[in-house]
């Protein structure tokens, strides 16, 4: 088997394994928690919100690691800081004990989540990146699929400290696995690194300073930053949003799962339909559904309501998640794509105070639905904008900045 293929492997298994574990299923988990521990729902989002921003604020970290040590190890790193992250969670007692858990389980998901991997899938299949990046998402969205339900059952049958021992335990070897298949690709010249570092003939060479400063970066930095502010305040409300409609926990935790294999099975949808359809499109399509999703769940007080918002939200945030991460790469080029998805997901951080605020208004109003009505109205406008966003005129590189890149793409690709 060719070793791009052992990668892609080994970069999918563990971004399901992360996303199965840490946004995904947080919620199913916190609620046993809050009732073990009698935490407010205030304090639980709280943890939320730690492990968001620590996932955020983290986000230009891989990157910076991987001209060092390699992607190789700087995956392998994210394997073990998750175990330490999932080990302080088992051991808790104190909120405190949680909340740096929260942290290190943060930056564990930045150092071998999507960053990384679509780093890596980019350098390995130069020809098809746009349908192997769908394709290693979706794989990561089964994750999704699986985590809820799963952790719901373990929960249940041996309690949420033997949960988070078990995901310390699993994190571990992935981590050794990554360390023992991924590989970092090095270019047979340096013009081949310039090519597969800034450009590889999908786009013309965009410097990191102008790709940012245009219009078309703001709109989908700031669809990915509501889009995952919605995804945090639903994984992190959802199941006890349910509770207080009147559904059972066991039930929510269905949906988390059913919207999570909505977006698996989009992300993957999405991929194949860019061959045919502008990618900027099933954007505003994903942004309009996952908006009224929303908006759904903040009134879902049966079970058919919640079946709508579960297949509404899930193919809004797929499609969306999807179309932005190609829509960059396909802007500004593979490198300069990937350097300014980093910034995206730093810019995520404000959308890790969602889970937060949710908890502080129903807390003080008893119900979740104020917050889930104003997320999903915000993506409204966005849909708008991205509609009207045409591609973006090229600039080019200076000289002292594409030396700047392919200094950084040999010693990326020629680190083991």
């Amino acid at each position: 088997m060719h070793r791009k293929w052992l990668i892609l492997i080994a970069v999918s298994i563990m971004f399901f394994f992360i996303s199965a574990a840490t946004f995904m299923s947080l919620g199913v988990v916190l609620f046993e928690m809050i009732k073990a521990l009698h935490w407010t729902q205030t304090e639980a989002g709280v943890s939320f919100s730690i492990l968001g921003l620590s996932c955020c604020l983290t986000s230009p970290v891989p990157m910076a690691l991987a001209s060092r040590i390699g992607a190789r190890w700087t995956m392998a790193a994210g394997g073990f800081t998750l175990a330490a992250g999932f080990a302080l969670a088992a051991l808790t007692h104190a909120l405190w004990q949680f909340y740096l858990g929260a942290a290190f389980m943060g930056l564990g998901f930045t150092l071998s989540a999507n960053i990384p991997g679509v780093y890596l899938v980019a350098k390995w299949f130069p020809q098809k990146s746009g349908r192997i990046i769908g394709a290693y998402l979706m794989c990561g969205a089964f994750g999704g699929v699986a985590g809820p339900p799963a952790a719901q059952a373990l929960i249940a049958g041996e309690g949420w400290r033997v949960y988070w021992g078990v995901l310390a335990a699993i994190a571990v070897g992935l981590g050794l696995l990554c360390g023992l298949l991924i590989r970092d690709k090095a270019p047979a010249s340096a013009e081949e690194a310039v090519a597969a570092g800034v450009d590889q003939g999908a786009a013309p060479a965009w410097s990191y300073r102008a790709a940012v400063l245009t219009p078309q970066f703001a709109i989908l930095a700031a669809g990915m930053v509501v889009t995952e502010a919605c995804v945090t305040i639903v994984h992190s409300a959802a199941v006890i949003h349910f509770s207080k409609m009147g559904i059972p926990s066991s039930f929510a935790a269905l949906m988390l799962s059913l919207q999570a294999l909505m977006a698996t099975m989009a992300k993957g949808g999405s991929g194949l339909l860019g061959d045919w359809l502008n990618a900027r499109r099933l954007l505003v399509g994903g942004l309009i559904l996952e908006g009224l999703g929303m908006m759904v769940l903040g009134s879902a007080g049966s079970h058919g309501m919640a079946y709508i918002f579960a297949v509404l939200f899930g193919i809004g945030w797929g499609t969306a998640y999807l179309t932005i991460t190609v829509l960059l790469i396909e802007y500004f080029g593979p490198a300069t794509g990937s350097a300014v998805l980093s910034l995206v997901w730093l810019l995520t951080a404000a959308a890790s105070l969602g889970p937060a605020a949710a908890g502080i208004v129903a807390d003080r109003f008893g119900t979740f639905t104020p917050v889930l009505d104003v997320s999903g109205a915000l993506l409204l406008p966005l849909a708008l904008a991205a509609l009207l966003m045409r591609k973006p005129m090229s600039k080019g590189m200076s000289a002292q900045e594409r030396d700047s890149i392919l200094a950084q793409a040999v010693a990326i690709e020629t680190t083991v």
